[in-house]
């Protein structure tokens, strides 16, 4: 019987890991559930982690990895900046469509995501976790924000953390509307309004004296002051 890499059988148990925790809780993700899922022996899980604490560790780090990708990759797919630019609501409101399509397409996912954000914020030792999973959810979306600004020729009017920070709370609370009713019509409508509402805190540049674009947008110098 062939060996399997240890770094295959980790990538088989974290996505056994997120199935289990989408269907039961992190509760309900115990060793002999997960191994079970991944059509594993127990002694399985413990030749790749350490214990369940460490699994439940590397599923976190996963799970915001592939949401980090999808705000970088997905949300706001934009190429070279278009002639004439698009305007900053059409840009977003695109991106966050996209958002849309990727929830409907993987509420696995994001229902793992929501549960193991519970679980960080119940579990005593998580706070630094949960602070570094909120990090990297800002700095995708001040990316995101700047690659929009440069695109449509705009600056922010507003420093570009705050911008990300209004960004994430928009995808957080699509999020969990649409998994508690899986309305899709209503979460496009709620598209509409937000993209409105987070395109009216930028400006298109005056050509005859602005920068380059992008050059006006705020810089996230200050990013650190919100964690979680």
């Amino acid at each position: 019987m062939t060996r399997m890499p240890v770094a295959e059988r980790r990538r088989a148990l974290v996505d056994a890991a997120v199935r289990v925790i989408a269907r039961e809780g992190v509760a309900g993700a115990t060793t002999r559930a997960v191994v079970a899922e991944a059509g594993m022996k127990l002694a399985s899980l413990h030749y790749a982690f350490a214990s369940r604490e460490e699994l439940l560790e590397a599923v976190i780090a996963d799970v915001t990895e592939q949401e980090r990708r999808a705000a970088e990759d997905g949300l706001l797919p934009l190429g070279e900046p278009a002639d004439p630019a698009p305007t900053m609501a059409e840009v977003v409101r695109a991106g966050l469509d996209r958002f849309v399509d990727l929830l409907v397409e993987d509420p696995l996912r994001e229902r793992a995501l929501l549960e193991l954000t519970l679980y960080a914020l119940r579990t005593p030792g998580q706070e630094a976790a949960l602070a570094t999973q909120y990090a990297i959810y800002h700095r995708s979306a001040a990316a995101t924000l700047e690659t929009a600004a440069r695109a449509t020729r705009s600056r922010w009017l507003v420093p570009l953390p705050d911008a990300a920070r209004l960004l994430v709370t928009l995808t957080d609370g699509l999020t969990t509307t649409w998994l508690a009713d899986r309305d899709t019509a209503a979460a496009r409508a709620t598209v509409a309004f937000a993209a409105r509402a987070l395109a009216a805190l930028a400006v298109p540049l005056d050509p005859s004296t602005s920068p380059a674009p992008g050059a006006g947008t705020h810089e996230p110098e200050h990013e650190e002051h919100r964690a979680c």
